[in-house]
């Protein structure tokens, strides 16, 4: 029930948001970004063969959507959601991830200037789309319509490339940005920033989920 109150006041901050100005108690960010993700699981050995071919292609992206509340200069309140999405592939096989988050917490603006650092509390999770090869028996049968078997009795089988989908289970984490808003106190509608952040999420198991992103985007 936590998460979907959590859900639930991230709406309506951006809902708000929406209708805000400059002068207004709350300030709406977006921006595009990509980086690296990095999971210190054992269980994704397929994305690492993947990752081991000469050829293989890739693409990382992320989308950051968060409410600023305004209660000072220099302090900021945050409410936001992302997503970090690394698609990879090779032909006809592919590992593409989904990492999707809800945070909160507070910016700080040294000196007032465009220069500004951020720390959250995190709550996210990763879904995970991939092809697997499994052996799977054969539609093959004998003159008698039964199935064919081996030498040994055992039924003949064949290797299947499956689609299949993983999702992870939901951890508690934190975020570390660090951020510069251009011409913050000039009187535009929309201000263009750029930044960086680290987030680190558990997943169980003394596994983690690092990401690494760069990203530039606006403030309205």
């Amino acid at each position: 029930m936590k998460k979907y109150f959590f859900i639930t006041i991230l709406i309506i901050f951006s809902s708000i948001s929406l209708f805000s100005n400059e002068n207004s108690l709350f300030t709406t960010e977006v921006s595009l970004g990509t980086g690296i993700s990095i999971y210190d699981t054992s269980s994704d050995t397929l994305r690492k063969e993947l990752l081991s071919q000469k050829d293989y292609k890739r693409v990382i992206a992320g989308l950051s959507i968060d409410t600023n509340l305004n209660i000072s200069d220099p302090l900021k309140i945050m409410f936001g959601a992302e997503a970090f999405s690394d698609f990879l592939w090779l032909k006809p096989d592919y590992y593409n991830t989904l990492d999707y988050a809800f945070f909160t917490g507070i910016k700080v603006f040294p000196n007032k200037t465009g220069l500004n650092i951020s720390i959250s509390y995190v709550l996210g999770n990763r879904t995970d789309f991939f092809t697997q090869t499994v052996e799977v028996q054969s539609d093959e049968v004998d003159e008698d319509g039964n199935p064919v078997v081996d030498e040994e009795g055992n039924p003949v089988t064949k290797s299947e490339l499956q689609k299949t989908n993983d999702t992870k289970a939901w951890g508690n984490g934190f975020r570390i940005a660090i951020q510069y808003d251009f011409m913050l106190n000039k009187a535009t509608k929309i201000k263009p920033v750029v930044g960086g952040y680290y987030r680190c999420v558990p997943r169980g198991d003394y596994n983690r989920d690092h990401i690494l992103c760069i990203y530039g985007g606006i403030r309205f």
